[in-house]
Formats: C-alpha cells, structure tokens, sequence
C-alpha cells in the first residue's frame, strides 16, 4: 500500500467534521517534507492514523516527537517496550493505542498468551512474562494508575532487575504512553483496524 492511497481513512475523518472541532488533515493535505517523513510509518501499519492526522496541525511537533521516541526505545528490547506500551494503554482505556500494540508485538513474534498478559486481558497468565517483563509492567501500573506517586518500591524492582539506565528509559516511556494515551481519549481517536484480541479467548 502506497502512502498516497493511504490518505483515504483520514480523508474521510476530516470530512466528517468531528465533534471536537479539531479537523482530521488527511495524508496529502501535508507538505512534501512531512508526507517523506512519514511515509515508512504508514507503510508499516497500513494506514495514516488518526493521531497523525490530528497532530499533523502542529507539523513541527511530528519529527520530533519521532526522535524522543526513538531515543527512549533504544535503551529497551522490543519486548519491555511492548509491555510498558500495553499496560499503560490498557489501564488508561486508550483503545487506540493499545490495538496498535497488540498488532505490533504479535509481528515482532512475541505471543497472543504474551499479549493478554502485558495488556491485563481477564484470564491472561503473568507467568506469560519473564520476571523483568513483569516488574515492567508493575512499574507502568504505579506510575500511570498513581500520578507517579509512592512509586519507590516498583522503581527499585526494576532497577534492581534492569539496572537504571533501563529503567529511567521505562519511566520516560511510561510517561509518553500516559500522554499518548489523554490524547486519544480526549479526542475519542478511533482506529481503522479490529484487535486481535477481541474476536475471542487469547
């Protein structure tokens, strides 16, 4: 799928007037530059996302938004990245970004028992998650479910199994999902792909 066909979701956003007042900008209504940056993006999940297009409003803000997310990954495997992803999502009800994370952790090869369980999914296993992936997700509960209040002892868990350097990463990461997550949920976002979850049992 080409980036320019993929303009059509978020073309059909922006012609239905949400409800918020904020227009969705389709794909090519973005200037050249913006539209090269984020062509690989939109190749890779098959769709120009609803949060891009909001974004899109503040153009300057996507490029960089992209270079401090790359820089907080980079110290965390695929795998504690996804768990910080899915837990924080789910527990702050942010559909949106929590489906893009199930589909993107079961490509990277990482199981539906694995997802349940990084998402909290009723009847998932914990024992799905290593024991470091585990203190992730316990770290992504208390900060986001807390404010980041009396989070001291699931901070030193992590340290303690990561060392700090991951750990101040996971903070980090936990604090962008948190805010990508009030976006979504202030804007209503909606995704143009299911779960793969939802259909049954994980």
């Amino acid at each position: 799928m080409s980036a320019a066909t993929s303009a059509s979701p978020a073309a059909a956003q922006a012609a239905a007037a949400p409800a918020d007042g904020v227009p969705r900008r389709p794909f090519d209504a973005l200037d050249a530059e913006l539209q090269g940056f984020l062509a690989p993006t939109v190749e890779r999940l098959g769709y120009f996302g609803e949060m891009f297009a909001v974004m899109a409003h503040v153009p300057d803000a996507i490029p960089r938004f992209m270079a401090y997310t790359q820089a907080v990954k980079a110290p965390l495997a695929d795998a504690e990245n996804e768990v910080l992803a899915l837990a924080t999502c789910a527990l702050l009800g942010a559909r949106y970004e929590r489906v893009q994370h199930e589909r993107l952790a079961l490509r990277l090869g990482l199981s539906r028992a694995w997802v349940a369980a990084a998402a909290g999914w009723p009847g998932a296993d914990p024992a799905a998650l290593s024991e470091s992936e585990r203190a992730l997700r316990g770290l992504a509960l208390a900060v986001a479910g807390r404010a980041g209040h009396d989070c001291a002892r699931e901070v030193a868990e992590a340290a303690c199994l990561l060392g700090a350097g991951k750990t101040v990463a996971a903070l980090l990461q936990v604090a962008r999902f948190t805010a990508i997550a009030q976006l979504c949920n202030a804007l209503a976002l909606a995704l143009p792909v299911p779960s793969p979850l939802e259909e049954g049992e994980p």
